[in-house]
């Protein structure tokens, strides 16, 4: 289960409160079109819907796992989790009501690899005891733990480098600080070392609405200095970096903030990397419903 151990500490977990199925998979598939490793061309929304119409993809007990195909063999096995508190009426050969979703991304390297995941996460849902704790789960953060329980019920399979980053994942949890400062403030003058900040605001709970664009970018944060936005939207960028105050309130989110608006997109921060000298490197994503900022 190692991809949805990724989606995990990636931040890869959503809320889908919508109970429409249609709906919930577009989201999905957005986040999907936001992984770099994705042909270009390739329209994940469009692939997920053939494929539904052909064969509905609810494995049962709750849970559903529609997936794109690639065209290429090369890239890794990629996921994106959707959890509905309400339940889905998805179709599913047992009819029951389906509260979550693991999306998948398939090169075609990983067609092995992904059907060794769909048997241990069907031996997860066995030994766990099945979906209802999910389901009645409180909040996202619980349906993550309890996803981890999945994980660790496999984890003889999986090996030592499963469990350690189960329990990396854990700690990073656990210590989320309520009031951080701003990540440029985290690093001394002189350090030597790189860190690396998994920040949890991608974590959200995020309405399946029907985005038009999802945008992966990048920040290069220098110390007095304007921040520069890398994405494929010039427009987009330059409006962004006219709002350098922004970062900071991104790094100090908690794990599941109200969704901050720049320059008429949602933005969530993925990680964040720290380098010598106050320099930091933002990895994110930026969602829109609507046309690309003038």
């Amino acid at each position: 289960m190692r991809s949805i151990l990724n989606a995990l500490q990636d931040g890869r977990l959503f809320e889908l409160p919508e109970v429409d199925k249609a709906r919930a998979l577009e989201f999905l598939a957005r986040i999907l079109d936001a992984n770099p490793d994705i042909e270009v061309g390739t329209d994940a929304i469009e692939e997920i819907q053939r494929r539904e119409n052909a064969c509905n993809t609810g494995i049962g007990a709750g849970v559903g796992v529609p997936h794109v195909r690639a065209r290429r063999e090369e890239g890794e096995l990629f996921c994106a989790i959707g959890w509905s508190v309400h339940g889905i009426e998805y179709g599913a050969p047992d009819a029951a009501k389906v509260h979550l979703v693991f999306m998948y991304y398939i090169p075609g390297a990983q067609k092995n690899v992904y059907l060794k995941e769909i048997s241990s996460l069907v031996k997860a849902i066995r030994k766990t005891g099945g979906i209802e704790p999910i389901a009645h789960a409180a909040d996202l953060n619980a349906v993550r733990h309890l996803l981890l329980d999945w994980v660790s019920a496999v984890l003889g399979d999986s090996g030592p480098e499963a469990v350690a980053r189960m329990i990396k994942l854990e700690v990073k949890q656990a210590q989320v600080p309520p009031a951080p400062a701003p990540a440029l403030a985290l690093v001394q003058p002189g350090t030597a070392a790189i860190a690396v900040i998994q920040v949890p605001a991608l974590v959200v709970v995020a309405p399946p609405r029907s985005f038009e664009r999802v945008l992966p970018f990048q920040i290069l944060a220098l110390p007095q200095a304007t921040p520069i936005v890398l994405a494929s939207d010039p427009a987009w960028c330059a409006a962004a970096e006219k709002e350098p105050a922004w970062i900071h309130r991104l790094a100090s989110s908690g794990p599941a903030p109200t969704p901050l608006v720049v320059a008429g997109r949602e933005v969530y921060v993925t990680a964040v990397k720290i380098y010598p000298g106050g320099r930091a490197l933002y990895d994110g994503v930026a969602l829109s419903s609507g046309p690309a900022v003038p």
